[in-house]
């Protein structure tokens, strides 16, 4: 059947030739869609490092000098410190709320703001994001965010002297990056020329933005707020709930009965922002959704494109070979051998399609450096190995190429294979439109 089909297609090739560039255009077209589709699929399918279900950050601001409700004697330093510490024991005393942690602005997931350093061992350098929460009154950071020890699995355990010793806890990249290993607990750790931390924990990997994949990360754990000029700027609560608590009427209590007691001094409650809700607020301002709607689109529009292109060319070949398929009925053909060999010229032609451009795939993928290990990728992820990225992506264009061309195929050629065999042997006797004419 193979020869009868390679035949076939070579002496209809004219027929043939349109559909074939577009399924060339289209196999080439449809791999730079599905590239960045199946990127941000599989760095999305990454596990976080974190628990974002029933996590909160509470948002408070501050009045200025330029505001009518500034209080100066609200306004040193240590007045500030001990008004946020308020604040915080008003979230810890809630019944609902099962952890808490005060961090800084830049210390939770998806959150607006980065801060990060170079960080040094003997010899080594690498570059990290930087967490720093306040051990204060209680407050657990990684039973707030979900954190698990890289080693047990189970939430990281909080030393209760860690802030007395200065001690700072790394994510498994960080530690494999710095040490060469994630048996790094008691190892020590500086920041630029300052004094070397002790590493009393490794986190699982950890991802700040949940578009990206795990970078490195240091939680560093003070016993107190520094007396930086920008407390209110700098420093925020976060929390979570006990399990099976009502969300919702949590929040219409909290707005109620606590967020008046917040307007603190100066501080002043703004809003209360679910961990989901941020990290949805990040997917959409970063162009996240935005890009995969796109390229959802894009896709969709090609798929269509080579849907229809098929279903002409098949539905016009059919009817143009109307008298061959009446002979093989005929001859005792069935319905379904018709169709098998009309899908099968469908498959090869398609298959020829999507060999032919993918000299043009690897040209363009290699241009685009492609091929060179980008400078925070992790080798143990796909979409970070080149050769398997690109088999990857290249089988995911031609299984979904070749099943829109089969459908595209499959209801041409059904409607025509349904000709009976007495009506097939008058079909193929009665003279053609062509030989009619010739008569004339």
């Amino acid at each position: 059947m193979m020869k009868i089909i390679r035949h076939q297609l070579w002496n209809q090739r004219r027929q043939n030739g349109w559909i074939f560039v577009e399924l060339v255009v289209v196999s080439f077209f449809l791999w730079t869609v599905i590239d960045p589709i199946y990127v941000l699929t599989s760095n999305l399918a990454i596990a976080p490092g974190y628990d974002e279900e029933r996590a909160y950050a509470l948002y408070m601001d501050y009045y200025d000098e330029q505001h009518g409700n500034y209080d100066k004697s609200q306004d040193s330093t240590a007045i500030k410190q001990e008004n946020l510490y308020r604040i915080t024991r008003l979230v810890k005393n809630c019944p609902e709320v099962e952890s808490f942690a005060l961090v800084t602005n830049a210390s939770f997931p998806n959150c607006n703001s980065w801060n990060g350093g170079e960080y040094f061992n003997d010899t080594i350098k690498v570059h990290s994001q930087y967490y720093q929460f306040i051990q204060t009154e209680g407050g657990d950071v990684f039973r707030t965010f979900g954190m698990k020890d890289a080693k047990s699995g189970e939430i990281m355990s909080l030393p209760e002297d860690c802030a007395a010793r200065e001690g700072v806890f790394v994510s498994e990249r960080m530690a494999n990056d710095l040490f060469g290993t994630t048996d790094a607990v008691g190892k020590k750790v500086r920041y630029y020329d300052s004094t070397y931390h002790e590493v009393m924990g490794v986190l699982q990997d950890y991802k700040h933005r949940i578009n990206e994949q795990p970078g490195n990360l240091l939680i560093e754990v003070d016993s107190k707020i520094p007396g930086y000029k920008w407390i209110q700027r700098m420093y925020m609560v976060t929390f979570r709930l006990k399990p099976n608590v009502d969300v919702a009427a949590f929040e219409k209590r909290f707005k109620a009965e606590v967020v008046p007691q917040l307007n603190v001094g100066n501080f002043y409650f703004t809003k209360l922002g679910r961990f989901t809700d941020i990290r949805r607020k990040y997917e959409n301002e970063s162009g996240v959704t935005n890009t995969l709607r796109l390229q959802y689109s894009l896709a969709g529009f090609a798929l269509l494109c080579v849907f229809l292109g098929m279903v002409g060319t098949f539905w016009i070949r059919c009817n143009a070979r109307r008298q061959d398929i009446g002979l093989m009925r005929s001859m005792g053909a069935t319905q379904k051998g018709i169709c098998n060999q009309f899908l099968m010229e469908a498959w090869l032609l398609v298959t020829i399609a999507f060999i032919v451009s993918l000299p043009l795939t690897i040209h363009r993928v290699y241009m685009s450096g492609f091929a060179n290990p980008t400078e925070n990728g992790n080798p143990d992820y796909w979409q970070n190995q080149p050769y398997t990225h690109f088999s990857i992506v290249s089988i995911l264009t031609y299984v979904i190429l070749l099943v829109i061309a089969l459908l595209g195929t499959y209801a041409p050629v059904t409607r025509a294979a349904k000709i009976l065999p007495a009506e097939a042997c008058l079909l193929y006797t009665s003279p053609s439109p062509r030989d009619m004419r010739r008569s004339r």
